[in-house]
């Protein structure tokens, strides 16, 4: 976001810099121009008002002429500036400086136009990449009676020299609070976005499962902070449901175990009165404690729910999360006589653990694969799996499950034919499944080539 930030906030601002710099920039190299221009307009007219002078001086002509000649030697010499002076007819009458013959390039139109009795604009401004002296052509005579032309070839370095002087003052007077600008955005970025980052890791945490996560609400704006605190109080309210929930759904499954339990032993010592002879009577018998086993199932998957809770998911290596599991693992299946084998690779790949951790999942496909398989081996294998997913196969050899049955298998309380006298609640699959997709994931039943089961855990990578 902060990048993202930056993207918008820097191109607003170069178009700032560049609104500001651009129009001041041009009007600083035509105040320095304007100050050149009137400098030595000033200075044309003086040298134009002594050359008229000595122009129409009558007998001492020749003298007042070569009075004019030294003073514009002088002038050409001491501001390094070309003057030409020209009559009528555009004959040179003298020239100073570096004011020799030709006439400097674009002199001939503003010649016309002092010849005429025309004021020529002086309308260029000098920029400090342009090097070629500015031109000022003034008359030479009085009113309209023109008599000759003064042509002066400014030298124009003093000027680009200040102009780049004051752009340089202008640069710095811009970039330095512009800089000031961009350095403060990453801290104020980080201040603003702070809470939010805070808030979308809690949210993460508390989607995963864990309740107990806390928004910070002491940092950033107030209107953030606030947010903080709301979401707090709606994570307190949300917490304060659940174990509620979670309470109820725990007692009410241990109050009713021990009711079952004895209304249980009450109908099996009724077995002792039930007449054998009647067969309608021997299957109600049977019934009663079929439907008694039932709700003792419906009981256990309660409770195994509740166990399923205990812990939030949480990020963690793969190994670390397996390896309590191993040893109960192995002792479950040597108990029930089967082979078993758990082989865990990449161990270092961080995953997301599902609600109750992984171990409880895993125990509970191993659980399944010893009850029901009816197999002589079980296989628990991790690893990578694709991008961004790790699996966890249990992997039996048994009967298996037809294609419906899979579909079926994640269903509540659905229970294969085939294992209906097998102790089981039916929920196992489902409670599984639910809570890998919680964590992102996803359980997944495939037949073992040869024969048998594969259940799978698929894993979010971090």
């Amino acid at each position: 976001m902060r990048r993202r930030l930056l993207q918008v906030l820097l191109p607003l601002l170069a178009l700032l810099v560049v609104g500001i710099s651009v129009p001041a920039a041009t009007a600083i190299a035509e105040r320095h121009t304007g100050e050149l221009v009137a400098d030595r307009i000033n200075d044309a007219s003086r040298l134009s008002v002594a050359a008229f002078a000595a122009l129409s001086g009558g007998a001492g002509i020749e003298g007042g002429i070569e009075r004019l000649a030294a003073e514009l030697d002088d002038y050409a010499e001491l501001y390094d500036t070309g003057v030409w002076l020209v009559d009528r007819d555009r004959e040179l009458l003298h020239a100073a400086g570096a004011g020799t013959p030709p006439l400097p390039a674009g002199a001939d139109g503003a010649l016309d136009q002092v010849l005429a009795g025309q004021s020529p604009e002086v309308a260029r401004t000098v920029w400090p990449w342009q090097t070629a002296g500015e031109l000022i052509v003034a008359p030479v005579g009085r009113d309209s009676q023109v008599v000759a032309a003064l042509v002066l070839d400014v030298p124009v370095t003093a000027v680009r020299h200040a102009t780049l002087l004051d752009w340089g003052v202008l640069a710095l007077a811009l970039l330095v609070p512009l800089g000031a600008a961009v350095a403060l955005v990453g801290p104020t970025t980080r201040w603003l976005l702070r809470p939010v980052h805070a808030l979308e890791s809690t949210a993460a945490e508390v989607a995963s499962g864990d309740l107990e996560a806390r928004a910070a609400a002491d940092t950033g704006p107030p209107e953030l902070r606030t947010l903080g605190r709301s979401f707090n109080t709606m994570v307190d309210a949300v917490r304060t449901t659940v174990e509620r929930q979670q309470a109820f759904l725990g007692d009410a499954a241990h109050q009713l175990r021990n009711p079952v339990a004895s209304l249980r032993l009450s109908v099996e010592n009724l077995e002792a009165h039930v007449d054998r002879r009647d067969p309608e009577a021997r299957a109600t018998y049977a019934d009663a404690i079929d439907d008694l086993d039932r709700m003792s199932g419906v009981i256990d998957g309660m409770l195994a729910a509740t166990r399923f809770q205990n812990r939030p998911s949480r990020e963690t290596p793969a190994g670390e999360a397996l390896e309590p599991g191993r040893a109960g693992w192995l002792a479950r299946c040597a108990e029930a006589g089967l082979e078993a084998e758990v082989v865990v690779a990449d161990p270092g790949t961080r995953i997301v653990e599902p609600t109750g951790g992984l171990v409880a999942c895993v125990d509970e496909l191993v659980a399944n694969a010893v009850r029901l398989s009816g197999g002589t081996r079980v296989l628990v294998r991790a690893g990578r799996g694709g991008a961004g997913a790790y699996r966890v196969e249990v992997v039996d050899d048994g009967r298996g499950l037809d294609a419906q049955e899979r579909e079926a298998a994640t269903r509540r309380f659905w229970r294969s034919p085939r294992v209906q006298n097998v102790a089981g609640t039916g929920l196992g699959l489902t409670i599984l499944g639910q809570v890998s997709a919680d964590a992102g994931g996803r359980l997944e039943l495939a037949e073992t080539p040869g024969g048998g089961l594969t259940a799978t855990l698929v894993l979010r990578v971090v």
